[in-house]
């Protein structure tokens, strides 16, 4: 402990008048049997200490925003911008409640306005009622959009038949065509009744579907004399009804040869279920495939395009009819043709793509979508001014997209060509289309949640004039179980690193909090830590080490001196006792032994000319020792932690160091000496 001599002249030599000061020093004596050092230098009682106690107008082809209506714009598909909306029929109640499917989509901008007397589109544009469960219906419905035969497309679709069993008729067709009437007068575009299903001719000078070709699903067998289109499906013998290939032409009531890949149900098809329904067009093989779920599929090849078809582009819809017998027609679509192929993957924290993958809260989750375009348009511009393509997908609310992440082929997408509305997010794709090729679309977005095991479902949606024309596949994040990170909680003697308590496993949640404080040792002092004790449980976790050092015995404040002021000569001895500058406390961190307090004195009162000998005593309650160079015993114990021995010089209760000066050491002058206090070790037995 460092030494600080103090002095302090109290007396004038022209006063009648004594002045005492004596200067003290501490001393700590450390045993050889003690771990640490086996000594500590003689230190001044000078004791320091210091306390250390963080939007959008509705116009997407425009470039500008306006934002006073964000709050409907863009909100669902149903908001963007549309031309010639289809009218919505008050339709006689449906029995068909909807598939519980988050894939079907609303169709409502995609046909043109409906054919007939018995086509509604109902349930905010996700089912199409070709007919209600009435007798004499009639109806057909086209779209809007030709697609292209030399690309593949696929529709798929929840196919409802109504629950009519033996007693239904007649059914309703899925149909390509393209009909000269549909450019100037597309009402036209429809058949006969009854047999004719709302497609075929079901005699010479009825009307009929041209340069078509149907899929039929008819659930009575026509096999009169004047009714005989279904004679030559000789495998419906109960009447179930079967799927087939038709051709329309101007008369359909033919004992034979109108239909080809012919599967007879193997129970009713009107039996008041919800079917799946995928119908493929491979442009390489020119075929049109169907399968229908629960029943069956099969596939027709077209030769010649041009023969049947009258040229490589046709309009895609469905017709219906009842007659005597009816029954309920209904669709509920999840892919509708188009010649725009959509694939989604996603990747979690730039991890390989997939459809699927678990995050955890906090994790960056990228979202792709591959977009593939056919078109027999030679000019991108062209396309983009007539269609008014756009991308949007609809986020998860636990999903928040990353401002500025958006990009197409790599390229950052201009703030003025995305519209953030709430959770969806839409894309002009107008300055950045890319015909006949790949054209990828990412955006980042972080995960908020973290509640285990939810599955955050999502498509992409490609729209053209506000219309969605095709969905992607779906990708979903699933919340991960909230993974156990272990690590181990170390207690080491900073100076060898040796333990000194043992260690222990730490074991939490991922993103969950913790917080490790330093146990006390016995004979050690926590020091410092590796910075991490507190903070949040990840995959990156590390070790905890809590630093000690050995525990040590020194004085914590020490009188610097001890001041009996001045006095009047007298004739009899001077007697009093002295106030020390600062207290008396020590500590003891050590995990066993005793310790002992001495004090001595080494230098005599003097004022250079005169000493005075064995003038000062050590006085307690109970005896009162001289004070001389040889060391006196003033306080022992084994106490660990901090003692507090200041209670012992307490001048006003005459304990701890007294002076008395005889008559013959009186006379002028100032008087200084010195004292040491000495805190040793005392071994244990």
């Amino acid at each position: 402990m460092a030494k600080k001599k103090i002095l302090i002249l109290i007396a004038s030599g022209l006063l009648s008048m004594t002045s005492f000061s004596i200067i003290s020093e501490a001393t700590t004596v450390s045993s050889t049997k003690l771990q640490t050092s086996a000594s500590q230098s003689t230190e001044q009682s000078q004791i320091e200490e210091t306390s250390e106690s963080t939007a959008v107008s509705e116009s997407f082809a425009v470039k500008e925003t306006d934002t006073s209506d964000l709050s409907e714009t863009a909100a669902s598909i149903d908001d963007l911008p549309q031309s010639g909306k289809i009218v919505k029929r008050s339709a006689a109640p449906f029995a068909a409640d909807l598939p519980q499917d988050p894939n079907i989509i609303p169709i409502d901008k995609v046909f043109q306005n409906p054919i007939g007397n018995s086509t509604s589109i109902l349930e905010d544009g996700k089912l199409l009622q070709l007919n209600p469960a009435q007798k004499s219906q009639k109806g057909a419905i086209w779209s809007k959009k030709p697609i292209s035969l030399l690309s593949d497309f696929t529709f798929k679709s929840y196919l409802y038949l109504g629950d009519q069993r033996g007693s239904a008729g007649d059914g309703m067709t899925f149909t390509l065509t393209n009909d000269p009437r549909m450019e100037n007068d597309a009402t036209q575009v429809i058949g006969s009744s009854g047999m004719g299903i709302g497609a075929y001719s079901t005699k010479s000078g009825e009307p009929y579907i041209r340069n078509g070709l149907s899929i039929e699903f008819d659930t009575y067998k026509n096999q009169g004399s004047s009714d005989r289109m279904d004679r030559e499906i000789s495998g419906d013998n109960s009447g179930h009804g079967h799927v087939a290939f038709v051709t329309p032409k101007e008369n359909n009531n033919n004992y034979d040869n109108e239909h080809t890949g012919v599967t007879v149900a193997p129970t009713y098809l009107s039996d008041g279920t919800w079917r799946m329904l995928t119908v493929h067009w491979n442009a390489g093989t020119k075929q049109l495939s169907y399968d229908l779920e629960g029943i069956g599929s099969s596939s027709h090849e077209v030769t010649d395009l041009n023969a049947k078809f009258g040229g490589t582009t046709v309009y895609w819809g469905f017709t219906s009819s009842t007659g005597g017998k009816y029954q309920e027609n209904a669709l509920a679509m999840t892919q509708i043709p188009s010649s725009v192929k959509s694939t989604a993957e996603l990747s979690v924290n730039d991890t390989g793509f997939e459809t699927e993958a678990e995050a955890n809260k906090e994790d960056i989750v990228t979202l792709k979508n591959t977009l593939h375009i056919d078109n027999d348009l030679k000019s991108h511009r062209d396309f983009a001014d007539e269609h008014q393509p756009q991308m949007s997908i609809n986020l998860p609310s636990e999903l928040a997209y990353e401002q500025g992440s958006l990009k197409i082929d790599g390229i950052q997408a201009s703030d003025k060509d995305i519209i953030v509305a709430g959770t969806r997010i839409t894309l002009d794709l107008t300055d950045y289309l890319v015909l006949e090729k790949d054209m990828v679309i990412e955006l980042k977005t972080k995960l908020q949640d973290s509640t285990p095991e939810k599955r955050l479902a999502m498509n992409f949606e490609y729209l053209e004039n506000g219309a969605l024309l095709q969905k992607s596949n779906e990708i979903a994040v699933k919340i991960a179980k909230p993974k156990e990170k272990s690590i181990t909680v170390f207690y080491q003697d900073a100076a060898t690193n040796q333990e000194v308590a043992p260690s222990k496993q730490l074991t939490g949640k991922i993103g969950d909090h913790y917080k490790e404080t330093p146990p006390a040792v016995a004979g050690f002092v926590f020091k410092n830590d590796s910075g991490n004790a507190e903070g949040t449980f990840s995959e990156t976790t590390q070790d905890i080490y809590f630093y000690f050092r050995s525990g040590e015995l020194y004085f914590m404040e020490a009188p610097k001196q001890i001041v009996f002021g001045s006095r009047k000569i007298s004739t009899t001895a001077l007697v009093k006792f002295g106030t020390a500058t600062e207290g008396l406390r020590i500590m003891d961190e050590r995990a066993t032994n005793k310790w002992q307090v001495q004090l001595k004195q080494t230098q005599p009162l003097t004022d250079g000319t005169v000493v005075m000998p064995d003038v000062l005593s050590f006085v307690t309650d109970s005896q009162s020792d001289t004070i001389s160079d040889a060391a006196i015993t003033i306080s022992e114990g084994d106490q660990k932690g901090e003692t507090d021995l200041s209670g012992l010089l307490d001048a006003g209760q005459q304990r701890g160091i007294k002076i008395t000066v005889p008559v013959e050491y009186q006379r002028l002058g100032t008087f200084k000496g010195a004292l040491s206090w000495t805190l040793t070790d005392v071994p244990g037995n």
